[in-house]
This record gives structure tokens, sequence and C-alpha cells, in this order.
């Protein structure tokens, strides 16, 4: 699989033969991006007398180019210099930072001393050729197949944080993916997800249909040392929007026992006219704690996967957000264990400057007692500044 990330430059440099092939009456390519600074500030429950402080500077360059009809190469780029106490104190945060789901080594760290990190990575860098009513991806790519908004079990090659708000891309895998679009309303894929080890390998298909007004999806395959199967939907219900998805894991080694785990996840949202949101969701985990459920890790590097959304059984997700003014929304989330009676809330305030410049509060709030979920963590406060060309 290694061997992709040359077979997408030959597909470049041959890209660049066929343009003249093909006649555009605009520039074949797109180039965008963003520099953002993110100040945080971290307040340790088990500290709270030593505020910790750091800064990151984030710029991503995203590059499109469509050398034919039938072909798109994508390369994306994001790079970061962070700063400040994090880096001091926390061991091993340059690994923290630094995605290691990857198969291909394709990250760079250009920087590094006892309080200061800088990093490069290529997190998009694939070629897409499409012909007819098949379609095929060969890179590093993002594979979304979750339907909900915050908890994905149906996600198993792109599992994502909620917490890690920063990563709004999110990140991407090592993928071949093949896809046939049966009509307007209906496709299936096939995606392989290369890997050092069968543990870090995937194959997974999916077949997405519509039907009485629902998106509908069904899949399976497995992942690394597991099988899995997965359903999920998504529609409306008298104007709000209505989505789940459930995923089953059963252990390869053990397939006729009971030993597999079941995630699943609902969620609805509804925007009323003067644009007040609202949105709630519900997460089962049936690997998880149903008492104390330990608590999560803010700075860890350990595996995240569809198999790991929550610590807890019964996770619940409640959101509401406001425009102020036309340039001005609040709002503010939380997630709750119900069972360790830990919560996480997130307040956090949007301000357009201009077109391209935005300001930005959040909050990171954790409470919760010694070993539940959300508690002993502290508190985090994030002022963001972003300007996107």
């Amino acid at each position: 699989m290694k061997g992709v990330f040359f077979g997408i430059l030959a597909l470049f440099i041959s890209g660049l033969q066929l343009q003249a092939q093909d006649n555009y009456a605009l520039p074949p390519y797109e180039f965008s991006g963003y520099v953002k600074d993110v100040q945080t500030v971290f307040v340790p429950e088990e500290m709270k007398e030593n505020w910790l402080s750091d800064n990151a500077i984030h710029n991503r360059l995203k590059f499109t180019y469509y050398p034919t009809s039938w072909l798109t190469l994508d390369i994306q780029a994001r790079n970061r210099f962070i700063y400040g106490d994090f880096v001091k104190l926390f061991p091993d945060y340059t690994q923290y930072a630094l995605n290691q789901d990857y198969y291909a080594d394709l990250d760079w760290v250009w920087f590094e001393n006892e309080s200061a990190v800088g990093i490069s990575e290529l997190d998009r860098l694939n070629a897409q050729l499409v012909k007819g009513k098949w379609e095929l991806t060969l890179g590093r790519q993002r594979i979304n197949w979750g339907m909900n908004l915050v908890w994905n079990p149906n996600d198993v090659f792109n599992t994502f944080s909620y917490f890690n708000f920063e990563y709004e891309e999110r990140p991407g895998t090592d993928a071949a993916r093949i896809k046939y679009y049966g009509s307007l309303t209906s496709s299936a894929e096939l995606v392989y997800q290369a890997g050092d080890s069968i543990e870090k390998m995937a194959m997974a298909g999916l077949y997405r249909f519509n039907k009485w007004g629902y998106d509908f999806q069904f899949l399976g395959g497995f992942m690394g040392n597991d099988y899995l199967a997965g359903f999920g939907y998504s529609g409306h219900i008298g104007g709000a929007a209505f989505r789940g998805e459930m995923t089953w894991f059963q252990p390869r080694k053990s397939i006729g026992d009971t030993t597999g785990i079941v995630v699943a996840s609902l969620s609805g949202d509804y925007t009323f006219e003067n644009n007040l949101y609202l949105h709630g969701g519900f997460l089962f985990n049936s690997n998880g704690k149903s008492g104390k459920a330990g608590g999560i890790g803010i700075f860890t590097t350990g595996e995240l996967s569809p198999k790991t959304l929550s610590r807890g059984k019964v996770n619940l997700f409640g959101q509401i957000t406001y425009n102020i003014t036309p340039l001005v929304k609040g709002g503010v989330s939380t997630i709750m264990n119900p069972q360790d009676l830990s919560a996480f809330v997130s307040p956090s305030i949007d301000v357009s400057i201009s077109d391209n410049f935005q300001l930005s509060g959040i909050g990171q709030l954790f409470f919760g007692q010694n070993d539940t979920e959300f508690g002993k963590i502290g508190q985090i406060g994030y002022l963001r500044f972003k300007y996107s060309f």
C-alpha cells in the first residue's frame, strides 16, 4: 500500500500530460485553505492553582486538480506549530499530536524542543477515477459512512472524537475504495484499508438506497480482529431530521460465542423559523460500564474506534444554538453519563467579522466525581481566530 503514494504521484504527472487533451473554460484546479490561531487555557481539576496555557497556529492548504474529465487529484496538507505548557508538561506530546493510525508515513516533525513542536502532514493524498457509474479512489482519503452528527458506529474507517473540534476536516485513511452508482438514490462500495498487521487492516462493503423518503444503508466486513455488521438510516419526521445507526462487532476467533459488542446511536435535530436549533442524541455501548466508567484521557493516544465511542454503557447528548444577530451565533452542547452522573458541557460563541475572518470562543467543561467518565479532568477554554482564503 505504500506504493500507492508513488502511484498517485505517477497519476499526477500523467495528468499533466493528459491536460492538453481536454479543453477547460477555467483553470482545471482549485486552491484554498485557512490560517487560524488557537489560544488555550487549561485548569486541571487536581491542580486548580496552576493554570496551563498553550498556543497553536494551524494552517491548511487544499489543492484539487482536474487534469481530465475522469481524473481528480486531491492533496491537502495540515501544518501546525504548537508551543506552551502542554508541550512542556505532557510526556510524548508530539506523539499525541500526530495521527498514529496511518499506514504510510507522510508526517514531518520539522521543529521540536522542550516547549514547542512544529508538525506537517498530508492527511489527504488521493486520485479519483470515474468511468460511467464506477468510481475508484486510491490513497489517503476520508471515508465517511456515519449518519449521525456526534456518534457514528457505522464509521468504521474514520472514527473521530467529538472533543477534537479543532480538526473539522477529520482524519482520513490509507485505502482503496471502489463505488458503483446503481441509480440516483442507490450505491454500493467496497473499501480496503491498509495496515502493517491484521489488527490495523479493515475491509468492508456498504449498500445504500432510498425508500419511503429515508436513506438506508447496510454494511459488513471485518475491522482488525473483529467481524462487523451494521445498519443505518436517515430521514425526517414532521420537519425534524431523524437518524440512527448500529454496528455489531464479533471477535473472529470466537465467532460462535457471545463476546460480541453492539454500539448504537440515535439522534434528531430541528431548526425553527427563528434559526433556533435543537439537537439531541443517545448512544448505547454494550461494552461500556454501568457504574463509574473511568475517566477519559484528554492527552492520551488511546485507540479510537467505533467500539470506544464511550466508556459508559449509555451517553446522552444535547445541543442548542441560536443566531443572536446575523453575524453572531451562540450555543451550548452537553454530553452526560446518566449512570455515573458525570457531564461534559461546551458553551460557544462565533462572531463573523468578515466573509473570511471569524472569531470564536469555546469552552470544554468537565464535571463529575473521581473515576467517572467526565470527572476529575478540569476546565478548558479556547479563543480562536480563523482566516480563510
